[in-house]
């Protein structure tokens, strides 16, 4: 396999059911000079997850007494999903936020939790995991180095859903669906199932299924919500297909290990805990008004009848075609 990621280790991950890590000692924030850093992020604000992002800037500056301010640009302003990694490891920007699964070359590792359907029960289990294994693997660790970013704040994401034209409710349903994916996994996963993958960034579902170039698109409750979907997509499937990590917010590698007072990596390390927490804290709160939401507007809410097939159709299972299509 490669290097030394293992399919037991990526399950004990999955079982692990780790907390936050552990607070730092006093921080003197005097040390820290005043810095103006600018954050490029490729989500709209009304996610979830970027409510956390928020919290995590302002904690940051509320913790530094004002030494370091954070300046996010959303929605791709200052750098679209593909463009932020290289802007984080050059150096143009402190922060940057996108998903490891839109780079599964440079981040095969760092992606099986970011991207791998059918494998996590829920989005505080994904995030969990994939911290451990950013804490805990070393093959993680050097995918990161050789890319020259760290992670700083890692979000996760209830179980994928479908919101589609026409109702969904089993597998045959499916077949022929062009479905909005990402990545390399969920493309892997709906060719399987008969279906047509098509992979586009988020701000580019609603257009799609708008337009009938797309027939569903693949997305927790809460993102279909924020995306408007229930405008254009009638009916919403519950099937699922599973939690997953949600994009990363990282900064340079040589700044954070290097460069950056570590009275300032400290106080970071404090504001992702309280990050982590508010976004943990609101997931099932954030899901069910998604539903109410699309239910209000006209959205017939459809039972997936087959999904005990399901699984027995993703056969291997998908942690083992991951862990096969990573074999040195």
């Amino acid at each position: 396999m490669n290097s030394v990621v293992r399919r037991s280790t990526v399950i004990s991950a999955l079982g692990a059911g780790v907390g936050v890590l552990a607070t730092p000692a006093v921080l003197q924030a005097q040390e820290i000079p005043q810095m103006n850093m600018r954050w490029a992020h490729f989500a709209p604000a009304a996610w979830g997850s970027c409510q956390a992002d928020q919290l995590f800037a302002e904690e940051v500056q509320r913790r530094t007494n004002g030494r370091v301010r954070i300046q996010i640009f959303w929605s791709g302003s200052l750098g679209n999903q593909t463009e932020i990694l290289d802007l984080v490891a050059s150096g143009a920007v402190e922060f940057g936020s996108t998903a490891p699964s839109f780079f599964p070359r440079q981040f095969p590792l760092n992606a099986v939790i970011n991207s791998l359907p059918l494998t996590m029960s829920n989005g505080i289990q994904a995030m969990r995991a994939q911290q451990e294994l950013i804490e805990t693997n070393e093959a993680i660790r050097n995918e990161l180095r050789r890319n020259r970013v760290w992670p700083v704040l890692l979000h996760g994401l209830e179980s994928y859903r479908l919101q589609c034209r026409t109702p969904v409710t089993t597998l045959e349903d499916l077949r022929g669906k062009r479905v909005r994916t990402f990545g390399e996994w969920p493309p892997a996963l709906f060719r399987q199932l008969g279906a047509t993958p098509v992979n586009i960034p988020p701000t580019e579902i609603y257009e799609g299924l708008q337009k009938g170039t797309l027939d569903c698109g693949y997305n927790p409750y809460e993102n279909a919500g924020f995306l408007r979907l229930a405008e254009v997509a009638p009916h919403w499937s519950d099937i699922n297909l599973g939690a997953i990590a949600a994009y990363s917010t990282f900064v340079n590698f040589e700044n954070h290990e290097r460069r950056w007072p570590r009275a300032l990596i400290a106080i970071m390390r404090e504001a992702q805990q309280v990050a982590q927490r508010f976004e943990e804290g609101n997931f099932a709160r954030l899901e069910q008004e998604a539903i109410a939401a699309a239910r209000a507007a006209g959205v017939q809410m459809h039972s997936f009848r087959d999904q005990a097939r399901l699984a027995e159709t993703v056969r291997p299972d998908m942690l083992t075609q991951w862990e096969q299509a990573n074999v040195a």
